[in-house]
């Protein structure tokens, strides 16, 4: 009955005399008397309401609209984790490829059993040509179909692609592979074809040699894209291996605040240190093992105070891994001012970030 005339009590207190609180030792929240409240001007900064859910470690916003289709719900939960440039195929160099291929099709010998020289000899053309020309396509092949789709890449990863090979150049490298795969398929059936329909033994060994120069031209000519695929693959497989499990802490800063000195001191990274700015070309990465626990510590570009349409490939860069990877960060500032940028102008960069 106390507890009736409790509530009682509270329906006739004016709802301007009641106060929302909660509490630490009760799980909930309760109304109680309070002073009356009067109107007043509240001023504060905008608050940022987009929700994020993580996916594969990334910070992806919510879609605020509910018609929004599912397919781009669906794509962004199937993005591929980080480590894809570790999984990508070894690329032998081009002329490598072609002189291994030349050198085990002149061994290729003809069907036994033909008694026919001119016969012989037209099959024994009509099958090095073939066996050329397969030596030749499937390792082609082979990088075009391993090396991944970038859009299947993590957004870090796709981020790296473009700012450190540039804007479709990797893209553009795959494509001229498979071109080239093409053309020597094309080229290769059709010589063969000839080889086999020789009338004599002479002209089968003349359509051979044909051939064989044929798509030694073409390799020549055109294989410079195997080996700019083989300089994309050393690049992106250097790039040091982020495990998005791992807490993360990224150092940002001026140019030659000490980000990397602090880097090589507090974990396993040694990025190179000198006494002038931007000396940091990429992203290294550091591991600390503290009380059984373990941490990755990011050493990245300076960052200068200007728009974002004025920075460099190397900003941007340290702005991808901001962007894309869950990370804590860590502002490094030279009082001194000895870095070249004055303590204001860090303390400004700061504040606009």
């Amino acid at each position: 009955m106390s507890g009736t005339s409790h509530l009682i009590q509270l329906w006739h207190i004016p709802s301007t005399k009641l106060l929302l609180r909660s509490s630490n030792f009760y799980k909930g929240s309760y109304l109680v008397p309070a002073a009356e409240i009067h109107p007043t001007k509240i001023f504060c900064k905008k608050i940022q309401t987009t929700a994020y859910r993580i996916v594969n470690g990334s910070y992806v916003p919510v879609p605020q609209n509910k018609k929004q289709s599912n397919k781009e719900d669906i794509a962004s939960t199937t993005l591929e984790t980080v480590g894809a440039f570790q999984k990508l195929p070894m690329v032998m160099p081009s002329v490598d490829i072609l002189y291994s291929a030349l050198r085990k099709a002149k061994r290729v010998s003809p069907t036994k059993g033909i008694a026919n020289i001119a016969k012989r000899e037209r099959n024994r053309a009509a099958k090095q040509l073939d066996f050329l020309m397969k030596e030749l396509a499937v390792p082609l092949r082979g990088y075009a179909e391993n090396f991944p789709d970038k859009k299947q890449l993590h957004p870090y990863e796709q981020s790296l692609i473009q700012l450190t090979l540039g804007d479709g150049n990797y893209e553009q490298v795959l494509r001229r592979v498979d071109a080239l795969r093409k053309k020597v398929v094309s080229v290769g059936k059709e010589h063969a074809s000839l080889c086999a329909k020789s009338l004599t033994k002479r002209e089968a060994g003349e359509r051979l040699g044909e051939g064989m120069k044929k798509l030694e031209d073409i390799f020549n000519h055109e294989g410079k894209a195997v080996d700019d695929l083989l300089n994309i693959a050393k690049t992106l497989r250097a790039m040091p291996v982020v495990d998005l499990e791992t807490p993360t802490l990224c150092l940002v800063g001026a140019p030659n605040v000490g980000k990397s000195s602090l880097v090589r001191v507090l974990s396993t990274g040694k990025p190179e240190v000198c006494n002038y700015p931007f000396t940091t070309r990429g992203i290294l990465m550091g591991h600390i093992a503290f009380n059984y626990r373990h941490f990755q510590v990011t050493d990245t570009p300076g960052l200068l105070n200007r728009h974002d349409d004025e920075r460099n490939n190397l900003e941007k860069l340290t702005l991808a891994v901001l962007s894309h990877l869950p990370t804590a960060i860590l502002y490094v500032h030279d009082l001194s001012g000895e870095c070249g940028t004055s303590p204001s102008d860090q303390v400004l960069f700061i504040q606009v970030s």
